[in-house]
C-alpha cells in the first residue's frame, strides 16, 4: 500500500466515523486516536534510541532529529 492509498483509507474512515457518531463520541474517538498516535510514536523513538545504543551507534541514538 502507498501514501496515497494510505491517506485515502484513513480520509475514508474518518468520513465514515463522522457520519455515524454522535459529536460527543466522534470528539472522543478523535481523542483517542490522538493519544493513541502520539504514544506509539514515542514508543518506536524510544524502541530505536535503545537499539542504536546498544549497536553502539551513539550518532545514530540522538533523537534530537525526531
Amino acid at each position: 500500500m502507498d501514501a496515497i492509498e494510505q491517506t485515502s483509507g484513513v480520509y475514508a474512515l474518518a468520513v465514515a466515523m463522522a457520519k455515524c457518531l454522535p459529536p460527543e463520541d466522534l470528539t472522543r474517538a478523535a481523542l483517542a486516536f490522538t493519544q493513541l498516535g502520539t504514544t506509539l510514536s514515542v514508543l518506536s523513538a524510544l524502541q530505536s534510541l535503545e537499539r542504536n545504543t546498544a549497536a553502539g551507534n551513539a550518532e545514530a541514538a540522538d533523537l534530537s532529529a525526531i
